[in-house]
Formats: C-alpha cells, sequence, structure tokens
C-alpha cells in the first residue's frame, strides 16, 4: 500500500504518528487483515525516529485497531475488535471515516433499547438543576431551527440526551453519556442531516422534556422511544418484529422497577 509521504512536525509526535495512520486506516487505505509498512518506513515517511512511530502504534494496539506480530509485522485488526466507543476512536470514526451505516445501526439499536429507560429513571429524578440543564439544551435546538443551524441544532440535541443521562443520579449512566457522546454525536450529526423537517424532531424533544418535568416516567419512556423512532426513520433504519417486541419486554420491566 503506497500513502503519499506526510512530515509530522511539533510535540507529541507519538500522539501525531497515531492520528495519521488512523485518518489513513478510517478512510479506507489499509483494509482489515492488511499489513502496515515496516517501522522503518513509516518514520521516513512520516519524518519521524522509530522511538515516535513505536508509540504510535502502541496507542492504535491498545486501542484494538492493529495487532503487533512478532517477526512477522503489524496487521490490521478486524473492525469488531476496534474500541468504537473510546472517545479517540469515536472521533476518528466521525472526522476521517465514510459512511458506516453498520455503526449507525448499532449505536441506534443500543439508545433505542437504553434512552426510554434513562429518559424515565430522569423523570422519577431529575432536580432542579437537571431540568435547567435540559431546558437550556432544548432552546438551544430551537434557536437553530430558528437560525438554520443544523450544527447548532446538533450540538445543543447532543447536550438535551446528555442532560438527560446526567439527570438520571446514576454514576454509570452519567459515565456512559460521556464516553458515548462522540459516537452519539455522530448519529445525531447523520440523523439531523437527512432528516427532512427538524421541527418535528424539535417537537418530540419538547414532550420529552416536559415529561421529565411533570416526573411522568411512563409518558417519558414513550416520548423518548418517539424520538428514537424519528431518528430511525432519518437514519433508513427499519425495525423487525422482534426489535418490536423486545423493546415491549424493556419497557415492561424497566416501568415496573420505578416507582
Amino acid at each position: 500500500m503506497q500513502t503519499k509521504t506526510t512530515r509530522i512536525n511539533g510535540r507529541d509526535l507519538g500522539n501525531q504518528v497515531a492520528e495519521q495512520i488512523a485518518r489513513e486506516l478510517f478512510s479506507g487505505a489499509y483494509k482489515p487483515g492488511d499489513m502496515l509498512p515496516p517501522e522503518t518506513d513509516l518514520a521516513e515517511r512520516l519524518a519521524v525516529s522509530r522511538a515516535s512511530v513505536r508509540s504510535g502504534l502502541q496507542t492504535l494496539t491498545a486501542l484494538g485497531i492493529i495487532r503487533r506480530q512478532a517477526g512477522k509485522g503489524t496487521v490490521v485488526e478486524e473492525t469488531r475488535e476496534w474500541n468504537m466507543l473510546d472517545p479517540l476512536v469515536s472521533r476518528w470514526m466521525i472526522e476521517y471515516a465514510s459512511p458506516n451505516p453498520d455503526f449507525f445501526r448499532d449505536i441506534y439499536e443500543y439508545r433505542r433499547a437504553i434512552e426510554p429507560y434513562v429518559s424515565a429513571l430522569a423523570a422519577n429524578r431529575a432536580t432542579a438543576q437537571d431540568l435547567a440543564s435540559i431546558e437550556r439544551a432544548y432552546d438551544g435546538m430551537a434557536r437553530g431551527l430558528k437560525e438554520g443551524s443544523t450544527e447548532q441544532f446538533t450540538q445543543a440535541d447532543v447536550a438535551f440526551h446528555t442532560a438527560i443521562y446526567r439527570a438520571t443520579h446514576n454514576l454509570i449512566w452519567a459515565q456512559s453519556a460521556n464516553i458515548l457522546r462522540p459516537a452519539i454525536m455522530l448519529v445525531i450529526e447523520k440523523s439531523n442531516d437527512t432528516a427532512e423537517e427538524l421541527s418535528e424532531s424539535l417537537e418530540n424533544h419538547r414532550r420529552l422534556m416536559e415529561c421529565i418535568r411533570l416526573r411522568q416516567p411512563e409518558a417519558a419512556f414513550e416520548a423518548a422511544l418517539k424520538v428514537m423512532q424519528r431518528t430511525a426513520t432519518d437514519l433508513g433504519i427499519t425495525t423487525s418484529q422482534v426489535d418490536d417486541e423486545s423493546i415491549a419486554l424493556i419497557r415492561a420491566e424497566s416501568l415496573s422497577g420505578i416507582g
């Protein structure tokens, strides 16, 4: 695989090496199973020391993206081995990768299964400060729609869902929102870019906000599910009867434990 010479300058050369190789990997220059060039070739092409190359490769190895094979070289791992939920990997996915329908669907399925329950919890546990954060994010979405700024709408959309995760006052849910933020941003960004009418999305979010504010867990569950159904439509994702039955089971089990 031949790639153009890219000179790296500045500090943190190991991180920059990882960034450059990741750019090539995520843009498709290398496929799973491909061997990366030897360290000496990478060092020459990137104009850095072999120590910097090794540091960059160690970062990619820790993220499950490549595997170092003694005496053989460095091979690109199958994408199922990549730590997609690591913020760094998610950012690379956003910045460098071509659209990945499978990844979109995987994140959508996670959110569809989790966020209705998270919203129901938030309806029971949200403090006045939490409600203010949710409302502030909603207002940002409204401004983005009014000003015709999809970027502003999307940023506020992500903040809206993050605020709901935090309103559960469950450390794991709150931390998962931080970990998943880049991946959720990617899906929401794609959804909003393809949405025919963001005003419907805004209204769905308003209903969810109101259900949480009014302390209505069951209604919040359904409102969050409607938000996700709209996301599926915007992404062109179809759900099966099995998926719907699974959500029904989650609904019954989740709401029975929220009082």
